[in-house]
């Protein structure tokens, strides 16, 4: 055997046994639950009246495991919808073109249609509740099964059956490649000529070049202040973000990441690019890495926050494959705002809060953001 095989050889060794160790000792400190686990599959083995097999016990006890914990971002993922996470991974995913998440009544719903997808062109709406899709009944589905139906092969279509004041109304949309869009729209506002007005409309891995061409372009232009708008914007890329906030955050941190051990890992920025008047347009639509962009530019008193409070999500998970194609996503750290603030369920508050009506004829909290932002280029 020659010295490179015997090497290998010894480190796989080493790894197995590290690996058997870390199993037994998780066995032996947790001797009387493992035991019951494992009572209770001799049981229905050996008394159960009707048939059983031992692949759907094995899911079952996982499922109830991760139910057990009380987290609805923690779940079993089975093998078809795990193949979406995959397909997400390789940038090849075709979906409708919504952002969406778990409302406190475990009602899937719409924070945002990606501006000119198929679902905004359907008519569906930031808001909408999804009750059905394909006619299946979203009641018993978790968020990552109703997002895994939603998603498909290229030039498939999906039925979709959303809740909209009360009402139900069935749309029927055309998947698309996810991923390409553009995320960032800027101009000069016609009425208001020193005033830049720039909408982030999700994070993607092109929303920090994105954002610094369109900045770029306003800048040439002239402006005196900013209104970054963050309505409606789901989340995305966290680095993305990360990126945009390091562009008006002076020196400090941008978020605090806290593991379940307890190690704290910060974004920090450096230095401002640009130091301007900023106001930043936030509601309950906006969540995940646009609430980041939002307390990072808020606590560091790079910007004044209009609108309503945001929506609350605050929480990291990671994914973890099991041997037979099946996978666990759990909850493994959290963010903390700059000043140490925790967000998850509560959302940020704006600093001048300004409700937008259903039936409003003009957008009353752009005009609010315009009239703060005059007043603080003054």
């Amino acid at each position: 055997m020659n010295k490179a095989w015997k090497m290998l050889r010894d480190v796989v060794l080493t790894i197995c046994c590290l690996t058997t160790l870390c199993v037994g000792l998780v066995v032996v400190t947790n001797f009387e639950h493992v035991q019951k686990i494992v009572r209770t599959v001799a049981l229905i083995d050996q008394k159960y009246l009707w048939e059983s097999d031992t692949e759907t016990l094995a899911d079952g006890a996982v499922k109830g495991m991760l139910d057990s914990l009380g987290d609805k971002y923690t779940t079993y993922i089975d093998e078809e919808t795990i193949g979406g996470f995959m397909e997400q991974v390789s940038g090849d995913v075709y979906g409708i073109g919504v952002y969406t998440a778990e409302d406190e009544n475990g009602n899937i719903v719409i924070l945002s249609p990606i501006p000119e997808s198929p679902a905004e062109v359907a008519g569906i709406e930031a808001g909408d509740i999804i009750r059905a899709i394909d006619g299946e009944r979203t009641d018993t589905m978790t968020l990552d099964d109703a997002v895994s139906r939603m998603r498909g092969r290229q030039d498939t279509s999906v039925e979709i059956t959303v809740e909209r004041n009360g009402v139900e109304q069935t749309y029927t949309v055309k998947r698309f490649k996810l991923g390409n869009t553009v995320t960032v729209a800027g101009t000069i506002l016609e009425e208001n000529p020193d005033i830049a007005y720039l909408r982030i409309s999700e994070f993607s891995v092109q929303t920090g070049t994105q954002f610094a061409e369109q900045i770029n372009e306003l800048i040439q232009q002239g402006f005196k202040g900013i209104i970054l708008d963050l309505r409606d914007n789901g989340g995305g890329e966290v680095n993305a973000a990360v990126e945009v906030a390091r562009v008006f955050v002076p020196s400090g941190p941008i978020v605090h990441v806290v593991s379940g051990d307890g190690s704290v890992d910060t974004k920090n920025a450096t230095e401002a690019q640009l130091e301007v008047p900023m106001v930043v347009l936030v509601n309950g639509n906006t969540a995940s890495a646009s609430e980041i962009l939002a307390a990072a530019l808020k606590d560091s008193g790079a910007a004044t926050l209009v609108g309503t409070q945001t929506f609350g999500k605050a929480l990291v998970q990671g994914v973890y494959m099991y041997s037979d194609g099946t996978a666990m996503k759990i909850t493994e750290a959290k963010y903390l705002t700059p000043k140490q603030n925790d967000i998850n369920g509560v959302g940020i508050y704006p600093d001048v809060k300004v409700e937008l009506p259903a039936d409003a004829v003009t957008d009353i909290q752009l005009e609010k953001a315009i009239d703060v932002l005059e007043e603080k280029m003054q």
